[in-house]
């Protein structure tokens, strides 16, 4: 299975939204909620589920690198993630294999991977 790019996109928003407007007691329900509603089976809901909270704590884990780069913007209230970053981390997340997402590559590779795709956007 792969993660379509434009359900990323749609999913990775919806669950940065959420971060911010659901209340903590309800957030387990409303992230099942949500992608029960956007998949056609919970396995396909569990999936993608699993691909976007790995690339969320791999994000969260490797902050201070992310910040540093400039393609996340962390303040005690909020944060944001740069489309570049958010595409990084989708080439990766999105496709890899379920062995290989235990196992992500250093933060360099997404930063260079934003980098590029920064680069291509700008020429």
């Amino acid at each position: 299975m792969t993660y379509r790019l434009e359900d990323w996109l749609t999913d990775w928003e919806e669950i940065l939204r959420q971060s911010h407007t659901v209340p903590k007691e309800r957030e387990n329900d409303a992230i099942r909620e949500y992608f029960l509603s956007r998949y056609h089976t919970p396995s396909e809901a569990r999936w993608h589920a699993e691909r976007l909270f790995a690339a969320l704590r791999y994000l969260e884990s490797h902050a201070p690198a992310f910040g540093e780069s400039g393609y996340v913007l962390a303040s005690r209230q909020s944060g944001t993630v740069t489309r570049y970053l958010t595409s990084a981390l989708y080439r990766f997340f999105g496709v890899a294999d379920d062995a290989a997402v235990l196992n992500p590559p250093e933060p360099r590779v997404f930063i260079e991977g934003a980098a590029e795709h920064e680069r291509h956007e700008r020429d």
